[in-house]
């Protein structure tokens, strides 16, 4: 009867064990309490669920990146337009008929696109600078307040966003691809002539920079990005605002010029004046002001092929949208299949381990009724 009584209550835990294990997957619809339940599939779960976890945190990122993106289309996009308004300026400053003060007038409606582009330039969303590369939260173009120069103070590289596991996409333009073109080039053993405001790049695309190392009031040379421990290229001050350098390196030097500075020596030619603020003739005026319909449209060129940059970039991140999005679908259906509970099979099994405890209750109490005079007879 002991023996009997024992294998009984052995049963028993065994039969509370299921239930409990029964009980936790139809409340929490978890297939696995335990991973020693069943290490494979336990295992199989926690690599599903890293996946699941990942490309959820990916595919917020790139919605995330949507304003960025759109923002930075519609600046673009502006920008483009307040060109096209300067270049009409400009042809009507050319026609023969136009007074010096009708010229003032258009001056000021320049510099008032200028100051538009300005702004548009330095367009921010969610505190990050669209136009200033990976170094977004500085301000893509700093404006000189004493000459109202405008130059680009951020750097020339891309800000990317995470599309895939270990793989990044280039997302937006950097100032120096929207509102700087190719002036120059020099290849190797050549010689490059730049002024004081362009940019040099190289064709990795690292920069060269005036230095004046000795603060006597005289650029020394030429410094890869900047650093003065560097080797310089050395220069030759031409007298009239331009530089010299031989390129001895073995990759194709370029200067860049800036939109804004053109736009400056049109305001300037408008008000016959020359860059320093001393008058000039009214031919002049009108000689820098043909040359410059030449460089706004070379300025505008740019941007068109910046804008086609930015579209192409842009529809890349949207492709890998799609592919995130594709992914995070069929591993949230491994996911239900893996560690999801069969809530069907449970009910069954449940109403199963029900009748079993009910036979076993049965059992128990009629050995309970029994004595062991009854039961040994």
């Amino acid at each position: 009867m002991v023996s009997s009584i024992n294998t009984i209550m052995y049963n028993l835990e065994l039969l509370n064990k299921r239930n409990s294990k029964v009980t936790y997957q139809m409340s929490s619809g978890d297939a696995l309490q335990n991973g020693s339940d069943n290490s494979q599939q336990y295992n199989q779960i926690l690599s599903i669920n890293n996946s699941v976890k990942s490309y959820s945190s990916i595919l917020e990122r790139i919605q995330q990146s949507k304003s960025y993106n759109t923002t930075s289309d519609t600046a673009v996009s502006n920008m483009k337009t307040q060109m096209e308004s300067a270049q009409s300026l400009v042809i009507r400053a050319l026609n023969g008929t136009v007074s010096s003060s009708d010229k003032s007038t258009i001056a000021d409606e320049i510099e008032s696109i200028k100051d538009s582009m300005y702004s548009l330039a330095n367009s921010s969303v969610n505190g990050q600078y669209l136009f200033s590369g990976k170094s977004s939260t500085v301000q893509s173009f700093q404006k000189d307040e004493t000459i109202g120069q405008i130059s680009y103070v951020a750097s020339n590289d891309n800000k990317t966003v995470n599309v895939e596991t270990n793989n990044y996409a280039t997302q937006g333009l950097n100032g120096i691809e929207l509102l700087y073109y190719t002036n120059e080039t020099a290849q190797s053993g050549e010689n490059l002539t730049f002024d004081e405001n362009e940019i040099i790049l190289d064709k990795d695309g690292n920069q060269y920079k005036l230095l004046d190392t000795d603060n006597n009031g005289s650029f020394d040379g030429l410094y890869l990005n900047g650093d003065s421990s560097n080797t310089p290229l050395s220069i030759t001050d031409n007298g009239d605002g331009t530089f010299t350098t031989t390129n001895i390196g073995t990759s194709t030097l370029e200067s860049k010029h800036s939109i804004f500075d053109d736009l400056d020596e049109i305001i300037n030619a408008l008000k016959q004046q020359d860059s320093n603020g001393n008058s000039i003739t009214e031919d002049e005026a009108n000689t820098i002001l043909s040359n410059s319909l030449d460089k706004v449209k070379t300025a505008y060129d740019t941007m068109n092929v910046s804008h086609a940059k930015l579209g192409t970039r842009t529809a890349s991140i949207n492709n890998y949208e799609n592919i995130v999005t594709s992914k995070l679908t069929n591993f949230n259906i491994l996911q239900e299949n893996y560690s999801g509970a069969d809530l069907t099979a449970l009910a069954v099994e449940s109403q199963s381990l029900e009748s079993t405890y009910t036979a076993l209750y049965s059992t128990i109490n009629k050995i309970n009724n029994l004595s062991l005079v009854k039961y040994l007879n």
